[in-house]
């Protein structure tokens, strides 16, 4: 496991007594394993700091909590406790403070592996219907579930429970492939191989570049620019639906465009449906009728080709993907894999979909063996336009691939029973739409009970009041501010909108406190006899549809209070508020920041709560990410104060935290409101504030800065800054991370602790995750330069194989850098020696030598270095163990070396040779002295005798005898 544990015993024997807090330690261990930390942690102050609280519920709320510290924390220093490790001391209720020892090591059970969480240490964490689904062996299988009913964790064991085998994990975004990542680690078996991709980056992988990454928002901004260049008329009932439009154009146009590609389709890679296929689909009833589907596609023929690549990048994408796919391409590495798994399914269009498809089938072409296909999903919790369903899903796969086997998951298990139970009456919003627009298998589900529920109702007079108190729930620990719609309220100043969230944006995320703006007025416009139908109805039906996802989206965000904030809202949409939620008693503003914003929470509490929120928001919200990293470094103070924080290994992770999302910023580009110069310098300034590693972590930074300023210069000095980077971490004995890396730095003995202040150290991986979003531009610098005959010498010494793992290359690197190699001794021995010095040439050919030299045995290459280095009998030699005769019959001949290439000469040439030497053997004979014996006309005789052996034409004045 990444984290080992050291558990008290009487954990599990206080515990074993309630089963549903028994089997709530076993995830809960789980997430420690694998994580290092669960979703909500709490700290201790005063005596007990350092301690650290995870949440277990019981009666009437959050009524136990597993208390737990990690190693090199206070109560741990004095403890021998390896890299990494984890201390579970007790089960306390919510009022226990009194002071707590770790006690001795002698006291603890230790659990290094993944077999030692069983039984008699812990509940197991899955359901019976999570089990079916795990257990099953249908080659394509589908898990249903509404919010937080453990379809992701299904997956997690259904990876976990196989044998033997490859398997590749897709998700949704960066943030979730690294927590998959590191529980495939803690818990998937040795013997089975997990490569875990975001979904961009597999399609990058396909089509040899790397897609770009965009908010929906800016995907919108584009698309509305790009309108305002056309003329109202076109639109027709879109005119006041561009969101819509937009929509309607992502999901279906283009979005459903998996085989059908119209000969008009507006550029390379983006493929749209044709006209009749699009009419035939969405003209009718269930649709959003013929005069809309019309117009759409009058709005489709006006819009520029390349404008709308530019609005949908990843579509266009999907699509070169699809088609090299079918043409047989399979890129290195991706085609080992026996199982292919998705999470998420619901937030990709059928053409993205089609893409996992295609590749399936693609490497059953290669294998003989189509790998199996797990996928999980809700359609009633699609954030982006993609016009998911399940029907047209099954019938792609039924179609293509096999008939899969559904599964539906009935128990929430992420939220308690109350939050369940308002996630349930928003799901009844859909009953007011037609049938054909409304989402499949949102049945009914049981809440969890480990936990109880604080639903919160605040009604805000004014929204002058309400600015005030987004400001105060800003920083609030492990509360967010979300909008259930897409856009965040107009009413909310600039300084503040980075500050409230979009469901999008909180995209498999939980919270333990979530406050929801305007949601009143969201329900009472979802209201039928609130909405005036008679215009746009069919578009209208999607249009609610797509609200009411978004709405329960940030509704199941919560895991302990939901609170409804109603700004300036009337009496209609107050009462629609309190119905939702169940009636709840009314809270004033005060009331809430005085339930959300804890005065006593202590400064590790407060940094850790920054940190995790820097670590989800870096690709959804990259700005607010930004904003919590730099909080989390602020808080940190000074160490031997009070108000400061003391715990190394918190302040370690606050230092690597703001490395990684300045590195990730660097790479990716600065949001708006957020200046580059200014990342780059508070991130330099971070390194120079610690001691180890330091100069290592400079230099990485600045060579990120430099290529991810300039992607067409070689990448050389920014890979082997993050090589030397993971090298020194492993060097101090941590492993257990992906290519050598590590989130902490061991301490290291004697008098340099003192110099490192208190050991604060942070993670080599900030640089190799922010690498991941250019991972395609990388590895094309890499192969750019093994052409560039200037270039690849520089490549001689390089470790290329620990540079392509940097770019999460999932195929054989070592057989990948013995190609770039031999590409860079084929450059270096083509390159034009007329400008170059003999030092220079002797140099270049030391260059080609060191090359060959790590991807030996070549022979035929040699062959070629010693020709050129003028050694013709070594050439030659290599040439025939090569196994190349021709080649080397052709140098020994261009060398005069008659003898020995007689040997591997047949024909008219060894006849030739043969002529040859017995005429060197005659003129061996040469009787001595006889040039000077030798008269004119018998030297003339000579001449011409060479003459017709060189054919050459009489010299004038010459003839022939």
């Amino acid at each position: 496991m990444r984290h080992r544990l050291w558990l008290h015993p009487g954990v599990s024997d206080q515990l074993r007594e309630w089963p549903h807090l028994y089997k709530r330690l076993g995830l809960v261990l789980r997430h420690l394993a694998a994580q290092g930390r669960t979703t909500v942690v709490k700290g201790c102050r005063d005596v007990n700091r350092g301690w650290r609280r995870s949440p277990l519920g019981g009666g009437g709320g959050m009524q136990f909590y597993l208390w737990w510290t990690p190693r090199g924390s206070p109560p741990v220093m004095d403890l021998d406790l390896p890299d990494r490790a984890i201390l579970v001391r007790a089960v306390r209720h919510h009022d226990d403070h009194a002071p707590l020892t770790a006690g001795d090591l002698d006291d603890y059970l230790a659990l290094a592996t993944a077999p030692d969480l069983g039984d008699d240490i812990a509940g197991s964490p899955w359901t019976d219907a999570q089990m079916r689904f795990v257990e099953d062996r249908h080659a394509v299988r589908l898990i249903r579930g509404r919010p937080g009913s453990g379809k992701t964790t299904a997956l997690w064991r259904a990876v976990e429970a196989r044998r033997g085998e490859r398997i590749l994990y897709l998700t949704w975004s960066r943030a979730l492939r690294q927590q998959a990542d590191e529980n495939f680690v803690s818990f998937a078996p040795r013997n089975v191989h997990v490569d875990t991709l975001d979904f961009a980056t597999f399609v990058g992988e396909i089509c040899g570049a790397d897609v770009t990454r965009e908010p929906l928002a800016a995907s919108r901004d584009r698309f509305h620019r790009m309108l305002g260049r056309l003329g109202r008329s076109v639109y027709g009932p879109w005119a006041r639906r561009r969101n819509a439009l937009h929509a309607e154009l992502r999901a279906v146009l283009y979005g459903r465009a998996v085989a059908d590609i119209a000969p008009d389709s507006p550029g390379d890679g983006l493929a749209r449906l044709s006209d009749p296929a699009y009419l035939e689909l969405r003209g009718r009833g269930d649709g959003v009728g013929t005069q809309a589907a019309k117009a759409l596609l009058r709005v489709a023929k006006t819009l520029p080709g390349e404008g709308v690549r530019q609005v949908f990048p990843e579509l266009v994408a999907a699509g070169r993907a699809t088609e090299r796919l079918r043409g047989g391409f399979v890129p290195d590495g991706l085609d080992r894999f026996d199982q292919v798994v998705v999470d998420e399914i619901q937030d990709l269009t059928l053409l993205e979909t089609a893409v996992v498809v295609d590749y399936c089938l693609a490497v059953g072409r290669r294998r003989k063996r189509t790998p199996r296909l797990l996928m999980a999903g809700d359609s009633g919790q699609t954030v982006r336009p993609t016009g998911f369903e399940w029907g047209p899903l099954s019938d792609l796969l039924a179609r293509r691939l096999s008939p899969p086997r559904a599964f539906d998951l009935e128990e929430h298990l992420r939220c308690p029973s109350g939050i369940a139970q308002v996630v349930d009456r928003a799901t009844h919003l859909y009953d007011d739409i037609a049938k054909h627009a409304r989402p499949t298998k949102q049945r009914r589900q049981s809440g969890a009970q480990h936990v109880d529920a604080y639903l919160l109702h605040v009604a805000v007079a004014k929204r002058s009041q309400a600015v005030k108190l987004v400001e105060r729930l800003r920083d609030a620990d492990g509360a967010v501010v979300l909008t259930a719609q897409d856009d965040i309220p107009e009413w909310l100043p600039e300084h503040l909108r980075e500050s409230v969230l979009t469901p999008a944006e909180t995209k498999g995320l939980e919270y333990q406190s979530v406050c929801v703006l305007d949601p009143g007025r969201l329900l009472s416009g979802l209201a039928p006899e609130d909405r005036d139908l008679r215009h746009d109805g069919e578009i209208d039906q999607h249009v609610r549809r797509t609200e009411i996802d978004h709405l329960r989206v940030a509704l199941s965000r919560a895991t302990e209070t939901l609170a409804f904030l109603d700004v300036e809202a009337g009496d209609e949409e107050t009462a629609r508020s309190r119905e939702l939620l169940g009636n709840p008693a009314p809270f004033d503003a005060s009331d809430l920041v005085g339930h959300l914003v804890r005065t006593d929470a202590s400064p590790e509490e407060r940094v850790l709560v920054c940190v995790n929120d820097a670590r989800v928001f870096i690709d959804s919200v990259p700005d607010r990410a930004w904003q919590r990293a730099c909080q989390a470094l602020r808080l940190l103070g000074d160490p031997d104060l009070p108000n400061g924080v003391s715990d190394r290994t918190v302040r370690a992770e606050a230092r690597a935290t703001m490395l990684a999302t300045a590195a990730r910023l660097l790479v990716g580009g600065a949001p708006r409101g957020v200046d580059r110069e200014a990342v780059f310098r508070t991130a330099m300034q971070t390194i120079e504030t610690r001691g180890r590693d330091s100069d290592l972590e400079a230099r990485a930074l600045t060579e990120l800065e430099s290529w991810s300023a300039d992607r067409q210069s070689p990448p050389f000095a920014l890979l082997e800054a993050a090589r030397a980077l993971g090298d020194c971490a492993a060097e101090t004995g941590c492993a257990g991370v992906p290519a050598g890396f590590r989130e902490e730095n061991a301490p290291r003995s004697g008098d340099d602790t003192a110099a490192l202040g208190q050991g604060e150290s942070s993670s080599p991986e900030w640089l190799r995750e922010a690498l991941l979003p250019a991972a395609q531009a990388l590895r094309r610098g890499l192969e750019t330069a093994s052409e560039d005959p200037v270039l690849a010498a520089e490549l001689a010494d390089a470790d290329l194989e620990a540079w392509l793992k940097l770019t999460f290359f999932v195929g054989d690197a070592e057989a990948r850098s013995r190609l770039l190699r031999r590409s860079a001794f084929d450059a270096l021995l083509q390159a034009d020696p007329a400008e170059e010095t003999p030092a220079q040439r002797s140099q270049r050919w030391r260059r080609a030598e060191s090359l060959l030299e790590s991807v030996s045995p070549d022979l035929r290459r040699l062959g070629r270095l010693r020709e050129v280095q003028g050694r013709p009998e070594d050439a030659a030699d290599a040439y025939r163990q090569a196994g190349s005769h021709r080649d080397a019959l052709r140098v020994l001949r261009n060398a005069g070396l008659w003898e020995e290439a007689v040997s591997l000469a047949e024909g008219e040439v060894r006849d030739d040779l043969d002529w040859l030497m017995e005429l060197d053997r005659l003129i061996e004979r040469r009787p001595a002295g006889q040039n000077r014996r030798l008269r004119e006309g018998e030297r003339d005789r000579l001449e011409k005798l060479l003459d017709r052996v060189q054919k050459r034409p009489p010299r004038k004045g010459q003839g022939r005898r």
